[in-house]
């Protein structure tokens, strides 16, 4: 499970890597400094190095800086990433059509980010004042409903079941609650007889759920018992149920302590936004855009990629 995580951290951090711009060419160059590893012509230095890392979002910063094999199995994809680039570029892809098409796209969207992140420098800020404002005036956002933590065990009845099977399976409930007062466990049966697979092995286990979560009968009972209380039979769609309550919890609020790093963040893309929508704007009357919306309703999907009409067969 570890290893995995650290794989998945691995690819994105790769990922980030390569969009950040650690282009090939920018390698093949000694800009000073200790050389972290070197393939063939390609130099990465301790600077470069650190740089690209500063320049990742801070909880892949933090998995590196906390992480020695991390950063070395990190440094070691790159190795192997410059190695199978070397003799793409041996082999001439890189004069590849598509491939080439595709780093002008890198390119772009490079250039585009360091163009906003020109034009934001210095414009944003938020204050602490405007995040309380904004909490005070969203408190549904900061809500937590009511909520109550239960079990249940369900005793399935078929679709289009007859009333003889509905009445077979209230009485299997009502045997089985009546066992659970004389003192059963309620886990042991649950994983006996329950036939809800999401929830049986747990022992009927459901956890928290507030109200809209469940279908009306079964929610209805759930919120009218208090912890500890056994629900009789409770006929829904899917047959009879057994509840059991284990705990309540009041509607509350998040403090805004809490929440403070979500709102800035929230306000600071908003504004980011306008920013960039005020320059998209001021942009077209520039360069005027054109798109052809004909054309691109003939745009089909095919195993996932698409399919231009002009490549169509």
């Amino acid at each position: 499970m570890k290893q995995n995580i650290i794989n998945r951290i691995l690819f994105v951090l790769l990922g980030l890597l390569i969009v950040f711009g650690l282009s090939f060419d920018s390698l093949a160059a000694d800009k000073g400094g200790d050389i972290l590893a070197q393939v063939g012509p390609y130099r990465l230095t301790l600077k470069d190095f650190e740089r690209q890392v500063q320049s990742l979002p801070p909880q892949f910063q933090m998995a590196l800086i906390r992480n020695p094999r991390l950063k070395e199995e990190f440094l070691n994809r790159w190795i192997n990433i410059t190695l199978l680039a070397q003799e793409a570029r041996e082999r001439k892809l890189d004069q590849d059509p598509e491939i080439r098409a595709r780093m002008e796209d890198i390119k772009n969207a490079l250039l585009a980010q360091k163009l906003m992140a020109m034009e934001m420098k210095g414009k944003i800020k938020v204050t602490d004042r405007e995040i309380e404002t904004y909490y005070n005036q969203h408190r549904r956002e900061f809500s937590i409903p009511e909520a109550v933590k239960a079990r249940h065990i369900l005793i399935k009845v078929p679709t289009g079941a007859s009333k003889e099977v509905w009445e077979k399976a209230r009485l299997k409930a009502e045997s089985i609650r009546k066992r659970i007062e004389r003192g059963e466990k309620f886990a042991k049966l649950a994983k006996e007889y329950s036939d809800d697979p999401g929830s049986k092995n747990r022992g009927g286990e459901l956890g928290f759920f507030s109200k809209g979560r469940m279908v009306p009968e079964f929610e209805s009972a759930a919120f009218s018992l208090k912890p500890g209380e056994l629900s009789n039979p409770i006929k829904t769609s899917f047959g009879y149920h057994i509840i059991q309550v284990e705990k309540r919890r009041k509607a509350s609020m998040r403090p805004l302590s809490d929440v403070r790093f979500q709102i800035r963040r929230r306000l600071y893309r908003k504004r980011q936004e306008k920013i960039q929508d005020m320059l998209i704007k001021k942009l077209k009357a520039r360069y005027p855009v054109k798109i052809n919306k004909a054309l691109l309703s003939e745009c089909v999907l095919q195993g996932g990629n698409m399919v231009s009409p002009l490549n169509r067969k």
